[in-house]
C-alpha cells in the first residue's frame, strides 16, 4: 500500500503543480542540489547524488515527460497523459521485479514481498522531494499547510465522537469490526487520508461546524 500510495500521489502532486504554475520541469537542473538535500534530508533517501542525478535523467528522457506545458488544452491532456504513463511505469516495475523474485505462480497475501527495482524507488523519491521543495516547504506554502494540519486534526476528533454516523459506506465494516479504540480512530484516519482537499473541507464544514 505505502508504494501505491507513493506512486500516486508523488505524480498527481507533480500534475497539480505543473497546472497552478508552482513548477516547472526546467527548473529541476538548476535547483538539482536543494532538490537532493529535501530528497535525502526529509525523505529519508539513501541515494546516493549520482543515483538521483541519473534519476532525473531518465525521467527527462521519457517522451511524456511535460517539458513544454503551456497550459493550452493540448498541453492539458499531455500532461494527464504523463500522469497516466508515470504511475503505470512505477507499479509495472514493481510487479515485474516481483515476479523475477517470486516467479508466475499465484501471490497471495503473505507469499510474496512487494519487490521494487532501486531506480523506480529513487526516481519516486525524487518526485516526492519535488513537491517537498517546490510546495511543503515553500513560504508562501507554510500558513496554509498549518490550517490544512489544524483542519484535519478537528476533522479526526470529530469523526472519531461522532462514531460511524459520517463513515463512507467502505468503511463501515471496518468500523463494525473493530474490537478497540485504536482500530477505531484508524478507521478514521482512513478515510480521512483519502479525501481530497476540497472533500476534507466540505466534510469539516458538515461535521465540526453544522455538526
Amino acid at each position: 500500500m505505502d508504494w501505491s500510495d507513493d506512486c500516486s500521489y508523488s505524480v498527481h502532486d507533480l500534475e497539480d503543480a505543473i497546472v497552478a504554475n508552482q513548477i516547472k520541469v526546467s527548473n529541476f537542473r538548476n535547483d538539482f542540489a536543494e532538490l537532493f538535500k529535501v530528497m535525502s534530508i526529509d525523505y529519508g533517501s539513501d541515494a546516493t547524488e549520482t543515483e538521483v542525478e541519473a534519476a532525473l535523467t531518465r525521467l527527462e528522457a521519457l517522451s511524456c515527460w511535460p517539458k513544454n506545458f503551456d497550459g493550452s488544452h493540448r498541453s492539458l491532456a499531455r500532461l494527464k497523459d504523463t500522469t497516466s504513463q508515470l504511475i503505470g511505469r512505477f507499479v509495472q516495475s514493481a510487479e515485474i521485479e516481483t515476479r523475477k523474485v517470486h516467479g508466475a505462480g499465484p501471490l497471495t497475501r503473505y507469499s510474496a514481498d512487494l519487490e521494487i527495482p532501486r531506480e523506480q524507488i529513487i526516481e519516486v523519491d525524487f518526485l516526492k522531494a519535488v513537491a517537498g521543495h517546490y510546495l511543503i516547504n515553500a513560504a508562501a506554502s507554510q500558513e496554509r499547510y498549518a490550517k490544512q494540519q489544524t483542519l484535519i486534526g478537528e476533522l479526526v476528533e470529530a469523526l472519531f465522537a461522532a462514531g460511524p454516523k459520517y463513515l463512507d459506506s467502505v468503511f463501515l465494516a471496518d468500523w463494525q469490526l473493530a474490537a478497540t479504540e485504536s482500530e477505531k480512530l484508524r478507521v478514521i484516519i482512513d478515510q480521512v487520508a483519502g479525501l481530497t482537499d476540497p472533500g476534507a473541507y466540505a466534510l469539516h464544514a458538515r461535521v465540526c461546524v453544522t455538526g
